[in-house]
């Protein structure tokens, strides 16, 4: 076997460590102004005219997930808020998606059966200091955000910050 055909490991770990190095710190950046703190007086009606509080889910882990229905990496992710919502407390915030019958038709049409709260005008958006859809943030048992993530995010990446915010610490 000749040194062209073996397989550098070295090399591939130097590239995966980069990528990782690069990810993380495009995530701070894009994150870096978001909210952080207590969620806790967190309410509002939701697309069911349903009242939601934050108060009601201490104790449990939350994401809190804003997206809109005009955004394509939004629509690759509605499997997995999906997903998520069958095991923890998800609370979606339709941003900027032109009111009610919009976001009902897609959540219809996509059968989608997560809470939605919506923000037409932008102001829970504007609260969480969200600068772009989809963003999430994960808010612990004592109602703190201690995570939030701007763009796409794989559905392992927001259940192990759910599972880690659900630790007792």
């Amino acid at each position: 076997m000749t040194s062209k055909s073996k397989f550098n490991w070295k090399s591939w770990a130097s590239y995966l460590a980069l990528i990782g190095c690069m990810s993380i710190a495009v995530n701070w950046w894009q994150t870096r102004d978001a909210a952080m703190g207590s969620v806790a007086g967190f309410h509002g009606r939701l697309l069911d005219g349903s009242e939601f509080s934050m108060a009601d889910y201490q104790g449990k882990p939350v994401l809190i997930h804003f997206w809109a229905t005009w955004c394509p990496v939004c629509d690759l992710e509605k499997g997995s808020i999906q997903s998520i919502s069958e095991d923890y407390t998800v609370v979606s915030v339709a941003s900027w998606s032109d009111g009610v019958e919009p976001v009902t038709r897609y959540m219809r049409d996509n059968e989608l059966t997560f809470p939605v709260l919506l923000d037409d005008s932008g102001d829970w958006a504007q609260t969480f200091r969200v600068r772009g859809v989809p963003a999430s943030f994960i808010v612990d048992q004592q109602s703190m955000i201690v995570s939030s993530v701007s763009g796409y995010t794989t559905e392992l990446g927001l259940r192990v910050r759910l599972w880690f915010a659900g630790r007792e610490g």
